[in-house]
């Protein structure tokens, strides 16, 4: 029986890859499958992957397939995985040697649809422990699909968004969320995350954060069409992805599309996030976060982005 597919999407990553798939055969959970998705890679992606499947043939499988981002490379992934559970691995990342055993071992003992760790993000001069089992709502955790394991059963037919969009992570992990599944946790930092200047959440290219209006768009249809759909929490996730964390990261980028697409997200913020204020979800909020949202929501993200800098210079 295999106990968990890995799904690792591959592109333009030969730097980081072997770090990566170094740490996946190294598991010690034995009954495990490792689907590396070559997504139509331009560099040499494609040897590093042929040496480790020639190295490892019975728990690597090799796809290749045209670019089509890292969504459509996922679906490919889950079309064909047997695990029990489907974890998500990103290429230029890696995790702790006994993580996976960790979490499917949890799943069991708490029969549980998903089991989230904590993250470690590795920059250039720091490294920075990212509690994200430790939320009041589900809603507040990290929206990463990498450091979770999820039930195959749980997934069943749900894919990715595809079309290359951003946020899919978020869109995924949330639809699964409104389901009410049953969630464990393990506060360790057993999944590693190389944020360097290619990944995506680094990258300067402010337009493409407006993709995630595409993707709570959808999550909203999709809450409606299944019955889950709550304007509370339908607010929060506005709030938490948009008005705060994805203003802010087009407020640090320098560029000349940044001014209109914070202008846009700002714009949708206020025409479907509701009297925030009012809900119970915005009290639990600590202050320096209402701040800062109430800042972006009038405006004023770069005094938020200030204070937020003035902060980190202080710790």
């Amino acid at each position: 029986m295999i106990k968990i597919s890995i799904i690792v999407p591959v592109w333009n990553v030969e730097k980081y890859l072997e770090k990566c798939l170094d740490s996946l055969v190294s598991q010690t959970l034995k009954e495990k499958e490792i689907i590396v998705i070559n997504d139509g890679s331009p560099d040499n992606s494609e040897q590093i992957i042929l040496k480790y499947q020639k190295r490892y043939p019975k728990i690597i499988k090799y796809i290749y397939k045209e670019n089509g981002g890292q969504g459509s490379a996922r679906n490919k992934g889950l079309d064909i995985a047997k695990g029990e559970f489907i974890s998500f691995i990103d290429s230029d990342d890696w995790i702790e040697k006994d993580m996976l055993e960790k979490m499917y071992n949890k799943a069991n003992e708490d029969n549980s649809d998903i089991v989230i760790c904590d993250m470690v993000d590795h920059y250039l001069n720091e490294t920075i422990y990212h509690d994200c089992t430790n939320f009041n709502s589900p809603y507040e955790k990290t929206p990463s699909a990498s450091n979770k394991i999820f039930k195959y059963s749980l997934i069943n037919k749900m894919r990715f968004l595809e079309d290359k969009l951003w946020y899919e992570d978020m869109n995924f992990t949330t639809k699964l969320l409104l389901t009410s599944p049953k969630i464990s946790t393990i506060s360790e930092g057993l999944y590693h995350c190389h944020a360097h200047e290619g990944s995506t959440m680094l990258n300067n290219n402010s337009l493409k954060n407006l993709d995630i209006i595409t993707c709570v768009e959808d999550i909203k249809d999709y809450a409606i069409k299944n019955n889950y759909y709550d304007k509370e929490i339908f607010s929060f996730i506005i709030f938490h992805h948009i008005l705060v964390t994805s203003i802010n990261r087009v407020a640090k980028q320098k560029n000349k599309d940044k001014k209109n697409v914070i202008k846009e997200l700002t714009k949708y913020c206020k025409n479907n996030i509701g009297e925030y204020k009012k809900y119970k979800y915005y009290k639990n909020i600590p202050i320096n976060r209402k701040i800062i949202a109430n800042l972006n929501y009038y405006g004023l993200s770069k005094i938020s982005i200030l204070l937020l800098n003035i902060k980190a210079k202080l710790k």
